[in-house]
């Protein structure tokens, strides 16, 4: 038999990943401090719980697709939270983005209760979460893994073993890292093009033609900043946070991110400046105010 699940935290990304459970075959118990979100599932099979304690209770796996690792800590280690609940032999799966310090630290109070934890760390964004091919990277015990791998699959196209506790968070901190870099990169190439002259659909179309192309260019420019949507549904805080984490892991083996530190400052100004909840492709809208460009009247010298 399949074990029951339960799965805390219902946005962009929870709230597909647990259709996809559920058309896995999973019975999954839901939880989230909207109201609203729970709603969401009403058309599926999915059973809401009053508290993430009172998920515990009748889940034999318990996924967390939350903001960041403050959240993650209260629901597991909290009032109320799992660590009350769970009994010896289930197991915690950590689906956010979290700091690999305050994984090891979780990890390592379940496991004097007897209960395993995985950090799996999603990324593909809400496109691939909604088609259940979300790319997974994976942190702790390798038998716990082996276990639940068939869950992952359940929303994951491409699953992968990267090490101990905090590994599977390392690593997706340091892709966000890649992917913040070159986003915003390439928003400032665009942006100077057209303010050079260059029709800005045109120039993306030559990059991704080019060896200058990337994730962001080949799929996030012409779905969410070319038509100026910026409806990719990752905030602009989120991502300033997951380049913290990296930069946090890095000094703490003393690594000096020469080029990360830089990015980091640009994604961090553009929360400052009241970005924050906004969609992390607004970073494009963001450098064209920073290089007056928006509304410049003078396109080329």
């Amino acid at each position: 038999m399949k074990p029951k699940l339960g799965l805390i935290g219902l946005g962009n990304i929870g709230e597909p990943m647990c259709r996809q459970l559920i058309k896995g075959g999973y019975e999954v118990s839901v939880y989230d401090v909207g109201s609203e979100a729970v709603a969401q599932l009403e058309d599926t099979a999915a059973e809401p719980a009053a508290s993430p304690k009172a998920l515990a209770s009748v889940a034999d796996v318990v996924l967390l697709s939350l903001p960041n690792s403050a959240v993650v800590e209260e629901v597991v280690l909290g009032e109320d939270g799992l660590l009350e609940s769970l009994s010896a032999g289930k197991v915690v799966i950590d689906t956010s983005s979290s700091k690999p310090s305050s994984t090891r630290t979780i990890s390592e109070r379940l496991a004097e209760a007897g209960i395993d934890m995985l950090d799996a760390p999603v990324s593909g964004g809400v496109i691939k979460a909604r088609e259940g091919t979300l790319a997974v990277m994976v942190g702790g015990r390798r038998e716990v893994f082996e276990r639940c791998s068939p869950i992952l699959r359940a929303f994951g196209g491409q699953i992968f073993f990267v090490g101990d506790h905090g590994a599977g968070h390392l690593a997706k901190a340091l892709n966000n890292l890649l992917s913040a870099t070159t986003l915003a990169s390439a928003a400032e190439a665009v942006i100077l093009a057209e303010r050079a002259g260059l029709s800005p659909d045109l120039f993306v179309e030559v990059i991704n033609a080019s060896n200058g192309r990337s994730y962001s260019t080949e799929v996030k420019f012409p779905k969410y900043i070319l038509d100026r949507s910026f409806d990719d549904g990752f905030a602009t805080a989120l991502m300033s946070k997951d380049l913290k984490i990296a930069l946090e892991a890095a000094a703490e083996i003393d690594f000096p991110m020469l080029i990360g530190s830089t990015v980091a400052q640009v994604w961090q100004a553009a929360v400052a400046q009241g970005n924050g909840a906004k969609s992390h492709t607004q970073i494009y809208a963001f450098l064209e105010d920073v290089t007056g460009s928006r509304d410049a009247e003078t396109k080329a010298p």
